[in-house]
């Protein structure tokens, strides 16, 4: 699910933070219990955040629960919007109370 010009805030979010602390990214795998190439692919893009990794980045960088599983979130939606939205807007009609 890339979208070139739309960027990745899970993912560059991610590697900022990886690119800023203290410690290399290889140390943090180690520390958080994510397998390094996981921890690769999720800061490059490919490969979502899951629930786990999310709690284990947020124990590591002190974020609250969720955190990172929300941006990755975000990120889909804004995609889905992109690409399924104007579409979806004229197959489906709001619905009505009765």
């Amino acid at each position: 699910m890339k979208t070139p010009d739309l960027p990745n805030s899970f993912a560059e979010t991610l590697r900022e933070t990886l690119e800023q602390w203290p410690a290399t990214q290889v140390r943090i795998a180690r520390a958080t219990g994510i397998p390094a190439p996981h921890l690769s692919d999720m800061k490059s893009g490919r490969r979502r955040c899951m629930a786990e990794y999310d709690l284990r980045l947020g124990r590591f960088f002190g974020t609250s629960p969720g955190f990172w599983m929300r941006l990755q979130l975000t990120w889909e939606m804004k995609v889905a919007q992109r690409t399924s939205g104007p579409r979806i807007a004229k197959e489906v009609r709001p619905g009505v109370a009765a």
